[in-house]
C-alpha cells in the first residue's frame, strides 16, 4: 500500500511517501497555501498513491474533516481539508492533529511504548496521548491539546485568545512574543537559546522561564494520566543539552513520580510516520474517509 503522508507545521511543511509502511522518498517546504502543497504532492508522487494522511497543526473535528483553530495556521482555519485535497488526488484522505499523529508515529515505528505522552516543543507546543497501546482521540479529535492548558491564569494571552497557555509562555511563538516585549526586538527560540548560553541575562530568564513552564505542562500530565514516560519532539529540542536539565528538574519539582522523559529517535519525520499510519489507524467510532 501506498500512502502520501503530509505533516503541516506552524512553520513548515513536510511530505512523504510510504510503501508497506517504509518511508520511500520526502520533501519540505515553507507552510503557505494549498495550492504549495498540491504542487509538492505531484512532484514527490506523479505516479499516485493508495490513499492519504495529513498531520496538522490545529484543533480539528477529525469526523468532518474540518479545522476549527490553528492559532499558527489562521488563513487555514475553517478549511474542510480533506474534501479539497480527496477532489484533487481522487483518493480517500485522512487527517489529525499533528502532535497526536506524531504520538502514533511514535507508537508504530519509533519507542513502541504502551502509554506514553508524547509533546511537540516548536513553533507550537501539542501532545499526543497513548494509553493501552491506542491513541487517545478523544470525542472530536481533540484530545491533548498540551499546549491550550492553562498554566498562567494572569498570563499572557495566547494565540488561540485564552491568556496563560503553556503556548503562550514556552512556544516557540510565544518566546518570540516575549523577546520582543522585553528586548525591543522578536527573536526565535534558537536565537534567544543562543543568547542565553552566552551569558546574556534576559535571554537567560526568557528561556529558563520557557522550561519551567514546560516542565509544570509535563508535572501536569504526570500526575494526572501516569505515563510510563514522556517522548518529546518539535525544533526546541534541538536545544535540549541546554534546556532539558531545566526541564527535568521542573519536572521533578512539580511531580511526585515523575516519569522519564526521551527526545524521539524518529527526529523531523515523526509526524510523518504517523500521518502514514492514520488509514490504518482511523479510530472505529468514526467512518472512514470518502475515496
Amino acid at each position: 500500500m501506498k500512502v502520501l503522508a503530509v505533516d503541516t507545521g506552524g512553520t513548515q511543511t513536510r511530505i512523504g511517501l510510504f510503501h508497506n509502511g517504509n518511508l520511500v522518498s520526502r520533501t519540505s517546504f515553507a507552510t503557505t497555501d494549498l495550492q504549495a502543497l498540491l504542487d509538492a504532492a505531484e512532484e514527490l508522487a506523479p505516479e499516485g498513491f493508495d490513499a492519504a494522511g495529513v498531520a496538522f497543526a490545529g484543533a480539528l473535528d477529525m469526523r468532518r474533516g474540518r479545522i476549527l483553530c490553528a492559532p499558527n495556521l489562521t488563513k487555514w482555519q475553517g478549511l474542510e481539508l480533506p474534501p479539497l485535497l480527496r477532489d484533487a488526488w481522487k483518493r480517500p484522505v485522512y487527517m489529525g492533529n499533528d502532535a497526536s499523529c506524531a504520538a502514533l508515529g511514535e507508537l508504530t515505528a519509533g519507542s513502541r511504548a504502551e502509554d506514553f505522552a508524547y509533546v511537540t516543543w516548536s513553533t507550537g507546543i501539542g501532545g499526543g496521548l497513548v494509553s493501552g497501546g491506542r491513541v487517545l482521540w478523544g470525542r472530536t479529535g481533540m484530545a491533548a491539546e498540551v499546549g491550550h492548558m492553562v498554566v498562567q491564569p494572569l498570563g499572557p494571552t495566547c494565540n488561540c485568545g485564552k491568556a496563560g497557555c503553556l503556548e503562550a509562555l514556552a512556544s516557540g511563538s510565544g518566546i518570540r512574543r516575549i523577546t520582543e516585549r522585553k528586548l525591543g526586538r522578536p527573536l526565535s527560540a534558537e536565537e534567544t537559546t543562543a543568547l542565553a548560553q552566552a551569558g546574556e541575562p534576559i535571554p537567560e530568564e526568557i528561556m529558563r522561564e520557557a522550561s519551567i513552564a514546560l516542565g509544570q505542562g509535563l508535572a501536569i500530565l504526570s500526575e494526572t494520566l501516569e505515563p510510563e514516560l514522556f517522548v518529546l519532539g518539535g525544533g526546541i529540542t534541538r536545544s535540549w543539552a541546554y534546556l532539558g536539565p531545566q526541564v527535568e528538574r521542573a519536572l521533578a519539582s512539580m511531580a511526585r513520580t515523575p516519569p522519564p522523559i526521551r527526545l524521539t529517535g524518529l527526529g523531523d519525520e515523526v509526524g510523518l510516520y504517523g500521518a502514514a499510519a492514520l488509514p490504518t489507524h482511523w479510530p472505529d467510532k468514526w467512518p472512514p474517509p470518502a475515496a
